[in-house]
């Protein structure tokens, strides 16, 4: 995740620890402007983080392009110097054999690199997803603690949402 995602994530619980705490009860009063504005902060860092993971994809994919073109530039190199050197039935096997295995490389490595790709992105989704859902966990417990508190029935909270998980 990066930083600035983590630093905002780190006001948002310092904003919370922070708070001044409701007398005879384990919740506390939270500033909603600024609880709002540290969330409306961190959804522009995740985006932030989703828009460099899509960059470091297509940079990917364009250096995995540019491997599978030199590598189909390598083959036809292999297979002209062995046309060229096909004067004895082995010296041509061998060319052959060769391109084969600079081909059978080059896709080894154009899939390793995408699997570093497609890794790493899921590194930082599955990161920013776990912050999220610690997020949501603290939200739907001070809204559970504030209902039982206030002994809110459903009737008087069915206009706020709730999210379900």
């Amino acid at each position: 995740m990066d930083e600035r995602t983590v630093t905002v994530l780190a006001k948002l619980r310092e904003l919370v620890t922070d708070a001044k705490s409701v007398p005879m009860s384990a919740s506390c009063m939270v500033n909603r402007k600024e609880a709002l504005a540290l969330l409306d902060e961190a959804l522009v860092a995740y985006r932030s983080d989703v828009s460099e993971a899509q960059r470091v994809t297509e940079n990917s994919l364009a250096t995995l392009e540019r491997a599978q073109e030199e590598a189909e530039i390598i083959i036809r190199a292999a297979e002209e110097k062995a046309s060229y050197l096909a004067t004895q039935d082995e010296v041509f096997a061998q060319a052959k054999q060769k391109a084969a295995q600079l081909e059978v490389r080059s896709i080894e490595e154009a899939d390793a690199l995408r699997r570093e790709t497609d890794a790493y992105i899921d590194q930082r989704i599955a990161s920013f997803e776990a912050a999220l859902q610690k997020t949501i966990n603290q939200v739907q417990t001070m809204r559970a603690r504030l209902a039982d508190r206030s002994q809110l029935d459903a009737s008087e909270t069915q206009a706020l949402p709730r999210l379900m998980l």
